[in-house]
């Protein structure tokens, strides 16, 4: 089927057909009206677009990589969800890779899409620091780094507000009578797991409560390590009154283990941790949840790539995003 087939049914110009086909209808101020119209006759008709030859004619493949750490993690199903969904809008095809938290798939991946001539890169990074080839690889692709950043990159990026969150979300535990409270972490030296981890022992010096390293356990991002950092504070009879979990999947794991030592012993343990408001209802119980706004995380990373990518200059580059700390059934 061709463009003429959708002008003679529809009357608009091969221009305006053209344009809202290829995503380009907010750029044109196209109405809405107008683009529900042409997708309409382009469906009943099973249009599909040239894409090679488009591609040729523009010297753009119209797709984009997003490497993401740990797809199994929701929060990473649901971010890469929402980029996908906004890159569609703009008439790009999302390419999904996968790292399982490892830097040598990171490197073999980004390495894989600029091979495919991808037009730009998103990525949540394990590496904290821009290693030699990717130095080289971001002089010919534009690439975002989102959630995850380096430590120090001239590199677009956008991450949420995690110091100041997790600062807040310690002090919340603590103005409800909870003083030795338990951090889970992440894998040592990662972005994420200093951020969160800063705010953690920000929130107690301000509260004069001496740092327990006891209680501060750095394992993973995983529910498999969340589950052992429990395990082994329980084992060790380190009695923490409240944890910290740096993300949803170290909660599920520690949960697994708090539930069964509060079924045992019959003594609660708050828990707390970021991105599990979603979850409050499932546990049904006393939680605090510092949450990420994945709407605007993947809305950021998706308007500073295409402004890359179509050289379009804007006043800021680098993008921190408030959190919601929420108390659930408290």
């Amino acid at each position: 089927m061709s463009l003429k087939e959708i002008h003679n049914i529809t009357g608009f110009s091969y221009s305006t057909i053209s344009r809202v086909l290829n995503g380009k209808a907010k750029e044109f101020r196209i109405s809405e009206k107008t683009c529900q119209t042409i997708l309409q006759a382009a469906e009943k008709l099973q249009y599909r677009p040239n894409i090679l030859a488009r591609s040729l004619r523009l010297r753009k493949s119209m797709s984009i990589g997003l490497i993401v750490s740990d797809i199994q993690n929701p929060f990473f199903g649901e971010l890469g969800s929402r980029i996908e969904r906004l890159l569609r809008q703009e008439g790009y095809s999302t390419i999904l890779c996968n790292t399982n938290e490892l830097p040598e798939n990171e490197e073999f991946y980004l390495k894989i899409l600029v091979d495919r001539q991808v037009d730009g890169i998103i990525i949540a990074p394990i590496h904290t620091e821009e290693w030699e080839d990717m130095e080289t690889i971001r002089r010919d692709t534009s690439i975002v780094l989102v959630d995850r950043i380096f430590f120090s990159t001239n590199l677009p990026w956008v991450t949420s507000e995690n110091t100041r969150a997790a600062e807040e979300l310690t002090s919340e535990l603590i103005r409800l009578g909870y003083n030795r409270i338990a951090f889970l972490g992440g894998m040592p030296g990662t972005y994420i797991n200093s951020v969160r981890y800063k705010g953690y022992q920000r929130a107690l010096e301000k509260n004069s409560l001496k740092l327990d390293k006891k209680l501060a356990l750095f394992k993973g991002y995983s529910k498999e390590a969340g589950e052992e950092m429990m395990e082994k504070l329980l084992s060790q009879n380190i009695s923490p009154e409240a944890v910290f979990c740096i993300n949803n999947l170290v909660f599920f794991g520690a949960m697994k283990v708090v539930q069964s030592y509060e079924k045992q012993y019959k003594r609660s343990i708050m828990m707390s941790g970021f991105d599990i408001a979603y979850y409050a209802d499932i546990f049904k119980r006393p939680l605090i949840s510092a949450d990420q706004d994945m709407e605007k995380l993947a809305s950021a990373a998706v308007s500073l790539l295409l402004d890359r990518i179509k050289y379009r200059a804007r006043k800021e580059y680098h993008i921190i995003i408030p959190l919601s700390v929420k108390k659930h059934r408290l």
